[in-house]
């Protein structure tokens, strides 16, 4: 292979596989993130459509009682309830007053039905669907029970009326109390379904609907119609609700799609709720995002290639050119001088091989000159190859390079792992102690690479993962940061003061993530004595500057810069473990916010950690 392919292949290779790694990883993260992010969407719309579901079966049992509370049920019905009993005009009479109490309700779309049952044998007296009038009612659960107070009879199929019902009751009662029948209301379980249907941003495939003990259907999905307890269902989801089990799945809904679903059982209702939506739609954002790094990574390696073939001429044009020219001398020309142009030991030793051969030229007469003519052009020959040898080495060591960066340290931590465990499974009654102990510590070697890693994601993640910046209680924060800490501030018997704190503009979580990095090092960092730890703030301007005090040992001067560089340690881990890393993600943090953070410390006598942050906006 030449050197001009040998190159563009090199360049190709060097910036194609960073930008793959990096694009794989960014993948991978933005898919966990996104599926972390949906899942949370979708619980929190189960517990929306929960609450929403609640206070409309209470709305309506609301609505109920105030009917059943009105004067003219208390007061005037009691009789019209007496003259219904006769015959005749006054009958007619009545039925119609009472009918005008119930049908504004019914008009209002709440109920599609209301029915009054009375009270001594459980007899349909009247209803606003003449239809259902005579019937006897007395076995069923909402007359038993609305004798004594407000029911609400689960989601059941109503045999007389053809259709899934779910029906409120509460007692009438005169002006002594005593109860003289019981109003019955079926709700409209459309406007059910039209709850379940109002979908939130997530993606125009989100599906909401409730499902009975039976597998039927209780709501109409988004993608069915005439579903409602005419249609079972039989998903993952619903299996698991049924087993009363809450969660989140990954399965197929009943249109055969692939979806991510929310569910969770509602024994008080005896329903199954579930929220799902298509994976496709759950993950667009992140396909795309991968559509686009494969491009940009095809476009920049294309370039590299292109620019690694330009280098490669102007490298072997030039020494093509002097190959020629030696060659022409060689065999008596000595007026084959020439002058590759530019700069460079390419471009020098061309030069000094024309010079060579002019001078060659001028001492054919003496045979000392041309001896000594003779021995520049060896020099210049030796001095020629030594380029050469130099290039060629060059070229090896970026080949090399090449395969290094592409396959050799990229292997490491999976061997190490791998091997690791391997040998730890397999041999493990064979191996001795101080084998035990090699491979405890190649175990240990990659457990601290891979928290090398970790922790070199979360440094990269302050500015790319952020929050928000809104207003926050840095009180709160301090608190947050304590309840993450609170195994080591009790095994360390730690002591932490805290004065009154102020409300700051900054983003919540990593406000936390700054005071529960300082406050950890405070306790980490320390002779062998209680930790102390104060905290405070004081008014700069239009900013708040933060301190942390503790009692450890202190920071030497020198060590200002140092200790907020990344994985700059300033003692051994076997003195202190870590990976150096802590301080590093405080300063980014506090820069993201656009403050500052310094220390003042006494070797022996403690450190005192300051930062700044921008006051909370004033209302107003």
């Amino acid at each position: 292979m030449k050197l001009n392919a040998k190159l563009s292949m090199l360049f190709f290779l060097l910036t194609v596989i960073p930008v793959c790694v990096v694009g794989y990883l960014s993948f991978q993260n933005g898919r966990m993130t996104i599926r972390e992010n949906v899942v949370d969407h979708l619980q929190s719309i189960n517990l929306h459509k929960k609450a929403e579901f609640e206070r409309w079966v209470r709305d309506n049992a609301r609505v109920l009682e105030l009917l059943a509370g009105m004067p003219f049920f208390r007061q005037k019905f009691p009789h019209l309830l007496a003259a219904r009993s006769e015959s005749g005009p006054d009958r007619v009479a009545a039925h119609a007053t009472i009918l005008d109490h119930l049908k504004p309700t019914v008009d209002g779309g709440l109920f599609w039905e209301l029915f009054i049952i009375r009270a001594d044998d459980g007899r349909v007296m009247l209803s606003t669907d003449e239809n259902q009038e005579g019937k006897f009612l007395d076995d069923q659960p909402y007359f038993i029970e609305g004798r004594h107070g407000t029911f609400i009879q689960n989601v059941y199929y109503a045999m007389s009326i053809q259709k899934p019902a779910m029906t409120i009751s509460t007692p009438l009662v005169n002006a002594e109390n005593e109860t003289i029948a019981v109003l019955a209301g079926r709700l409209d379980l459309s406007e059910l379904s039209g709850i379940m249907e109002k979908h939130s941003e997530l993606g125009q495939s989100m599906d909401t609907y409730l499902v009975n003990k039976f597998n039927f259907y209780v709501t109409e999905p988004r993608f069915g119609r005439g579903y409602a307890l005419a249609k079972s269902i039989h998903t993952q989801g619903v299996t698991a609700a049924l087993a009363r089990k809450k969660g989140v799945g990954y399965y197929r809904d009943y249109r055969g799609v692939p979806v991510i679903g929310a569910y969770q059982w509602m024994p008080e209702w005896e329903l199954c709720l579930i929220t799902e939506v298509d994976q496709k739609d759950a993950y667009a954002p992140v396909l795309s995002f991968r559509k686009t790094v494969l491009s940009i990574a095809l476009a920049i390696s294309l370039v590299a290639a292109g620019f690694g073939w330009i280098s490669a001429y102007t490298v072997t044009t030039p020494l093509r050119r002097l190959v020629e020219a030696t060659e022409e001398v060689g065999s008596g020309r000595l007026d084959a001088a020439m002058d590759t142009g530019g700069r460079g030991e390419v471009a020098d030793l061309a030069r000094s091989f024309t010079k060579m051969i002019e001078r060659l030229a001028t001492t054919l007469v003496s045979r000392d000159a041309l001896l000594a003519e003779v021995e520049e052009r060896k020099n210049a020959e030796a001095l020629r190859e030594q380029a050469l040898e130099e290039l060629k080495r060059s070229n090896e060591e970026l080949q090399q390079f090449a395969y290094v960066a592409s396959h050799d340290l990229q292997e490491p931590l999976r061997m190490v792992s791998s091997y690791t465990q391997l040998l730890a499974n397999r041999y493990e009654d064979k191996l001795d102690d101080k084998a035990k102990k090699f491979i405890r510590y190649a175990v240990d070697g990659a457990l601290r690479m891979q928290q090398l890693i970790q922790d070199l994601l979360s440094f990269s993640r302050v500015t790319t993962h952020g929050d928000g910046i809104t207003t926050v209680d840095s009180r709160s924060a301090v608190d947050n940061a304590m309840t993450n800490l609170q195994a080591a501030i009790a095994e360390t018997g730690a002591e932490i003061s805290c004065d009154p704190l102020p409300v700051v503009s900054a983003d919540a979580a990593q406000l936390v993530q700054l005071f529960q990095n300082l406050i950890k090092n405070a306790i980490k960092f320390r002779d062998e004595v209680v930790p102390h730890i104060r905290i405070w703030a004081e008014k700069d301007g239009h900013a708040w500057q933060f301190n942390v005090a503790d009692n450890g040992i202190g920071i030497e001067e020198q060590y200002k810069e140092r200790i907020f560089v990344i994985f700059q340690r300033l003692h051994t881990r076997s003195e202190y473990p870590g990976t150096g890393i802590g301080l590093a993600i405080c300063k980014r943090i506090v820069e993201r916010h656009g403050g500052r953070i310094w220390f003042s410390s006494i070797p022996g006598n403690g450190t005192v950690f300051h930062f700044t942050l921008k006051a909370a906006p004033e209302n107003g």
